[in-house]
């Protein structure tokens, strides 16, 4: 007999599976146990967040399993103490009370908000009252699907425990309304994964915890499907820049290999428990807290969520390209979008079937939304190929008689596209500064070795202002406007302007320069920028912490295709810079450790191009940093920069449309380029190349919006 058929048999038939029987996985790969492959467009509902079988995890869940695997709780273990260390750094949160399941963590934290009200807040015995929205998935315990509004998960499981309220999932005003002096708690998911990957307007989630804070309410989310990196975020309260009472956690916890739970919340409502109270056998384990502590490394290791961002918007945007009069909506945030189908044209249970016979797998839900959530580990290419799947099997779902309906696209709105189109219709705008005083009295990279100067000082001055000059006309011929920064003596490395700030979305973010030979030019450039600030061309100035160090666009590259900031640390910025340039522009941020000390900032080893290539120079970087570049941005539009256009650093450049603007560039990259339609423009630099600058150093930027269309 088939397994197949063994589970239909003998099981229960709580469920209706994709008729595939499955039985390897790795990566974002499947086999079934014919040996057909498919990719997983589903991750087990966010659970293999990591991939399939990832070495690292695989190799902690077997050293782990032969040290200790379940002690109870009965006694401590030297695991879960740095797992919870890790969940209340991350979270932002004090206390950590480890569970199993993602419907456990729910439990617990139902049982924590009443708990709070009572002994807290002063709410009467057995009169709290929980707030919830409609069409929530929380979990399938009799308690839970009590306060849901499906009634597929409510039916013949009564009689329900009392104590919710549900309310309008998106309706900041019903819930406002519906808070009491009994209300505990409101409980809610941040975004809804069954009900279809439903996203609620914006500030739903901030006006939701300016409600409680106003009325003494705890704000709890359920992040057991939307945490951990799906969304782009650590955490998808992170969009609304929020912070509950409590969240929860789960699915990615594990790793893919063990369910692990756990409610975090503050010490006000987890001081509450006390030894009694509350407890698992099985949650806090040392086998599942070493595998969930490790499949946070991975998270964080591999910038898993900054893939996610990055892909789920092309994810996103391919899924819109589609143009199917069958879809009714894309939505969702990350590598997490829900198409809801129009049923009289598509039924996405049948959408689903002919994906998996074409060897992609997802499943529907709601009966009319097909579900998107591939492994964080996707390549963009892996990507590609199930969206051209997907794109194939909905347009053939679509009756002929409607197939050729047109559907409108989409528009950019807002201030900041409405600048990005006046800018690009004007030409670049652009920051120089002159060379008035230039020179080279100090090394700080290998290229202003003394042996490389065996020129009069005069005559490396002259030979700066020529090429700068050169430069200037060359951006002036291709149109650009160009912002003069003024010299000032003793400061000579100003005239590498791309090194002083970045600029996005007329925000500046200043630099703080690691060398102290360079720290005096902090001073002259805030107040450039706040002279641009006056006159209405910048409208915010952002300095760091003190501490961190940070070269401006050098090691901060705005990339208009993907959405996204690539930032270079290791030699003269901090990775703790990346922190503060996201919580700045509201943008994902991959970082790239810089190996080779001649390639001491990113701009001398990485350059965007207008069509979305990528110019770099392998090694610069760390093969984990090559990998993340495949991944964001596809093997088939990174250029790898020779050694001999490396060593002139000819992967620094300025683009302008299709013109690239090169201090160097040989014969056989202008070769490639032209075969990719730019046009190449070198303006031999001289001094500047032989102290480590090139085009783009002399150069920063004031017309990059990240809202742009």
């Amino acid at each position: 007999m088939h397994v197949g058929e063994l589970e239909r048999r003998y099981g229960a038939q709580n469920y209706l599976p994709i008729p595939v029987v499955l039985s390897r996985g790795e990566g974002v790969w499947l086999w079934d146990d014919q040996g057909r492959k498919y990719l997983d467009m589903m991750s087990a509902y966010s659970a293999v967040s990591p991939g399939h079988s990832h070495p690292r995890l695989v190799a902690a869940l077997v050293e782990q399993a032969h040290r200790l695997a379940v002690p109870s709780r009965a006694f401590m273990n030297d695991k879960l103490g740095p797992l919870m260390e890790r969940l209340v750094s991350l979270t932002g949160l004090d206390k950590v009370l480890p569970m199993n399941t993602g419907a456990e963590a729910v439990e617990t934290a139902i049982k924590a908000a009443r708990r709070w009200a009572y002994q807290v807040k002063g709410v009467a015995q057995n009169q709290a009252e929980i707030l919830v929205a409609s069409g929530n998935f929380h979990g399938r315990t009799t308690t839970i699907v009590g306060f849901s509004s499906e009634d597929a998960y409510r039916q013949d499981f009564g009689p329900f425990t009392p104590g919710f309220r549900i309310l309008p999932f998106g309706d900041l005003a019903a819930f406002e309304a519906a808070v009491g002096p009994n209300t505990a708690a409101i409980l809610i998911e941040p975004i809804q994964g069954e009900a279809g990957i439903r996203v609620p307007p914006a500030g739903f989630l901030k006006g939701l915890r300016q409600l409680c804070d106003r009325k003494n309410v705890l704000l709890i989310l359920d992040e057991v499907q939307s945490g951990l990196g799906r969304t782009g975020k650590w955490f998808a309260y992170q969009h609304e820049d929020v912070l509950p009472d409590g969240v929860i956690l789960g699915k990615a916890l594990g790793g893919g290999l063990l369910p692990v739970s756990a409610f975090v919340g503050k010490a006000e409502i987890m001081d509450l428990f006390n030894p009694g109270s509350h407890g698992s056998t099985f949650g806090g384990n040392p086998l599942a807290s070493a595998v969930a502590l490790e499949a946070l490394n991975v998270i964080e290791d591999e910038q898993l969520v900054t893939r996610s961002a990055v892909l789920g918007q092309h994810l996103k945007q391919r899924l819109l390209a589609i143009g199917s009069p069958a879809i009714r909506d894309v939505r969702g945030l990350g590598l997490w979008v829900g198409v809801e189908l129009d049923p009289a044209l598509a039924d996405a249970r049948r959408v689903c079937e002919r994906l998996a016979q074409r060897g992609v797998l997802t499943k529907e839900t709601h009966e009319t939304v097909v579900r998107f959530a591939p492994p964080l580990t996707i390549t963009r290419q892996e990507l590609d190929w199930g969206l051209d799947v997907v794109a194939e099997t909905i347009n053939e779902a679509t009756p002929k008689a409607v197939a050729g309906r047109i559907v409108p696209a989409g528009h950019a709105h807002g201030a900041a596209a409405q600048r990005a189109t006046t800018a690009a219709s004007n030409g670049p705008h652009l920051v120089m500064c002159p060379p008035e005083h230039y020179e080279v009295s100090y090394k700080i990279n290998p290229w202003m070795d003394p042996a490389a100067w065996a020129v009069s000082a005069e005559t490396l001055a002259h030979d700066a202002r020529v090429g700068w000059q050169k430069l200037y006309d060359t951006y002036r011929a291709l149109g650009a406007n160009i912002e003069i920064m003024p010299a000032q003596p003793g400061l000579p490395d100003l005239v590498f302007t791309a090194n002083c700030a970045v600029v996005l979305d007329r925000k500046v973010l200043l630099a703080r320069y690691k060398c102290a030979e360079r720290q005096g030019e902090e001073a002259h450039g805030r107040r450039f920028f706040e002279g641009l600030k006056q006159s209405g061309v910048v409208d915010e100035i952002h300095e760091l912490p003190a501490g961190v160090f940070f070269e401006g666009a050098g090691d901060c590259y705005w990339d208009p295709h993907r959405r996204m900031l690539w930032t270079g640390w290791g030699q003269r910025s901090s990775l703790e810079a990346r922190t503060a340039i996201e919580r700045i522009y509201g943008v994902p941020t991959a970082s790239l450790k810089l190996v080779d000390p001649r390639f001491y900032h990113l701009d001398t080893a990485f350059c965007v191009l207008s069509g979305g290539e990528v110019l770099y120079v392998p090694g610069a970087f760390t093969e984990e940093g090559r990998q993340l570049m495949r991944a964001l941005i596809g093997p088939e539009r990174l250029i790898a920069v020779e050694d001999a256009d490396a060593e002139t650093l000819a992967a620094n450049s300025v683009a302008v449309g299709r013109d690239l603007v090169f201090g160097s560039c040989g014969a056989a990259l202008e070769t490639q380029l032209n075969a990719r339609g730019y046009t190449v423009h070198r303006v031999p630099l001289g001094s500047f190349g032989r102290s480590g600058g090139s085009a783009y150093c002399l150069t920063l930027r004031l017309d990059n919006y990240a809202l742009a269309s």
